[in-house]
C-alpha cells in the first residue's frame, strides 16, 4: 500500500512541474491563433458553410464535421478561419505545437467518414482548407458509387 503512495506521489510531483510548461504552450498557440486570426470576422458553422462551400454543391455535415474534427484536435478556436487558409502555409504553426496533431485529424476523419486517405491524397490536397474539404466531399461520394 505504501508503494501505491509513493508511486502517485511521484506522478502528481511530474504533473505539477510540467503544468506550467503546457499552460505556457497553450497561451502560446492561442495567441498565434488571435494573430493569425486578427480582423476576422467569426463564422458560425452555418455562416462558414454559406460563405465557402455552399456554391459547391458540397453537403453541410461534411464541412461541419470536418472543422469540428480541426478544432477539437488543434484545441484552438476556429471561428475565424477560411477556405483558403492552408496548413502548409499560414496556419503551419498548428504542427509545433503537436506534433502528431496530423496524424489524429486524419484518422478521425477516416473513422467519421469510413473513407480511406493516401498518401497521395493526403501530399496533394491535404493543405488548404478548401482542398481537404473537397477531397473528403469526394471520397464520400466515391464510397457512395457502388464498383
Amino acid at each position: 500500500m505504501e508503494q501505491i503512495f509513493v508511486c502517485l506521489g511521484v506522478v502528481i510531483v511530474i504533473l505539477l512541474a510540467i503544468a506550467p510548461f503546457v499552460i505556457w504552450d497553450i497561451k502560446k498557440l492561442n495567441k498565434k491563433v488571435k494573430e493569425v486570426f486578427k480582423g476576422r470576422q467569426e463564422l458560425d458553422d452555418a455562416d462558414f458553410y454559406e460563405r465557402y462551400f455552399k456554391a459547391q454543391g458540397i453537403p453541410f455535415y461534411i464541412v461541419r464535421k470536418i472543422r469540428k474534427i480541426f478544432a477539437e484536435e488543434l484545441n484552438a478556436d476556429l471561428s475565424r478561419l477560411s477556405a483558403e487558409d492552408d496548413f502548409s502555409k499560414n496556419l503551419s504553426f498548428f504542427w509545433d505545437y503537436d506534433s502528431l496533431a496530423d496524424v489524429e485529424i486524419v484518422m478521425r476523419i477516416e473513422e467519421e467518414f469510413q473513407i480511406k486517405l493516401t498518401d497521395e491524397d493526403l501530399q496533394n490536397q491535404f493543405r488548404s482548407v478548401n482542398g481537404i474539404v473537397n477531397l473528403i466531399w469526394r471520397k464520400v461520394r466515391e464510397k457512395e458509387i457502388p464498383q
